[in-house]
């Protein structure tokens, strides 16, 4: 399964980052995506507001070729640049009036979309800003932000969904790595072979999440926001304020400190990490020196030590409930592959358990340490365990197939149609 973090790009923690995507080649990964679709047939979009509310906001955003980002203009089709300012903050909401999407009814694509991301809103719009982007066709987007509680949008119920639609096909899936306040399904009907659904939470799914983490006790229920009685989200313990230090303090220590024991140079256990299909048959092996973690046998050149979850100027929770920090990975080199594997397993709390990654199964995650509940919980409630709960989430187990909730086609690259359906919150 081609991967988010390859074919979508950064999290909306990237804020002001423009959004990365690849296409595939033999030879690895390629940035020069045309801007346009080169097939007889135009794939179309359809959104479905099954939420009950009669106020829905839709908008889909992605890279613009020539540089920042632009917003889907519904009555053509193509892709318009945001205004480029000379100052920071620029206030899109005049842009956006006439790039608002229309619900239940086709949209035509008439162009590729790389790293685009269709936001929803209910009751009000999302606030989008522009930052100045020397030398771009297009501004720098502003996203909305789960994490910043002076963000405009913060108390606004939002989310979205991802797809790169380029010349070898599209790429798509739900997301609950920020968190979940709209529960939304995909369903992508190929021109040819089987339609694929991605079901995603239930309808009532994000009052029924808060609940469920409540039940789990400690800081997992400082994971919902309400607005006076109303539940707005429920974030990922990534985008708490005071994560590692104010919420779940402390949480991963002791699991990271027998992690380092367990694979210490001096008299411990090899860890042997797969590189995957990128990589096939290739296999590294790791040892901990002092506050490192040491591989060998990576050959592209890229590093081949990770620092010790919480000793990089962060906590050890803020390193592993965002995959990032001392889990920061390379995309597509060895050393990013084996970031991957490794958060997920961090993530997964299947390290000690089992030293040849990703070989573990579903049936041993968040079972044999701190548990991340909110990466639990949303697999227990997506349709068919199939959701992205964490930025490496889309690390699959060897005997295994795709979890994080993902569509694909490429036989006929043009030729289908993505339903993404909007449900209830509670």
């Amino acid at each position: 399964m081609v991967s988010r973090r390859r074919f979508i790009g950064l999290s909306a923690a990237a804020l002001t980052a423009p959004v990365i995507g690849y296409a595939a080649t033999s030879t690895g990964f390629a940035s020069d995506v045309p801007a346009s679709p080169t097939a007889d047939t135009v794939p179309t979009l359809r959104l479905v507001n099954d939420t009950g509310q009669s106020t829905v906001f839709a908008y889909l955003h992605a890279d613009h070729p020539g540089g920042g980002q632009g917003f889907l203009n519904p009555s053509t089709g193509r892709l318009d640049p945001i205004p480029n300012p000379s100052e920071r903050m620029h206030d899109l909401s005049g842009f956006l009036a006439s790039h608002r999407l229309p619900l239940g009814q086709d949209i035509r694509l008439n162009t590729h979309l790389t790293g685009a991301r269709v936001y929803f809103s209910l009751g009000e719009s999302v606030a989008f800003f522009a930052n100045p982007n020397a030398g771009g066709a297009a501004g720098a987007l502003v996203q909305p932000s789960a994490a910043n509680p002076s963000d405009p949008s913060y108390r606004t119920i939002w989310d979205y969904c991802e797809f790169t639609y380029n010349p070898s096909g599209i790429w798509g899936n739900i997301t609950c790595v920020d968190g979940v306040a709209l529960p939304i399904a995909l369903t992508l009907t190929p021109g040819s072979g089987a339609v694929q659904r991605v079901g995603g939470m239930p309808a009532g799914g994000t009052a029924l999440l808060a609940e469920r983490l409540k039940q789990a006790g400690g800081d997992w229920g400082k994971c919902a926001l309400y607005d006076g009685g109303r539940l707005v989200r429920v974030s990922s313990p990534a985008k708490l304020p005071g994560l590692g230090t104010d919420v779940f303090a402390g949480h991963y220590r002791a699991y990271v400190d027998e992690v380092w024991h367990k694979y210490r140079a001096d008299g411990g256990t090899d860890l042997r990490i797969s590189l995957g299909d990128v990589w096939p048959g290739k296999t590294v092996v790791g040892r901990t020196q002092g506050d490192r973690l040491v591989f060998q046998g990576i050959t592209d050149g890229s590093p081949d030590s990770f620092r010790k979850p919480g000793t990089a100027g962060s906590s050890a929770e803020a390193d592993i409930f965002g995959c990032d920090g001392t889990l920061h990975g390379i995309n597509a080199t060895q050393q990013g592959r084996i970031a991957a594997v490794l958060g997920a397993a961090f993530c997964r709390t299947t390290l000690v358990s089992n030293p040849s990654q990703p070989d573990a199964t579903s049936r041993d995650f968040y079972v044999h340490g701190p548990r991340h509940e909110y990466a639990r919980l949303v697999h227990e409630l997506v349709a068919d365990g199939r959701g992205y709960a964490f930025p490496y989430d889309d690390v699959t187990p060897t005997q295994e197939s795709d979890l994080a909730g993902a569509v694909m086609y490429t036989e006929r690259p043009s030729d289908w149609a993505l339903t993404v359906t909007l449900k209830r919150p509670s």
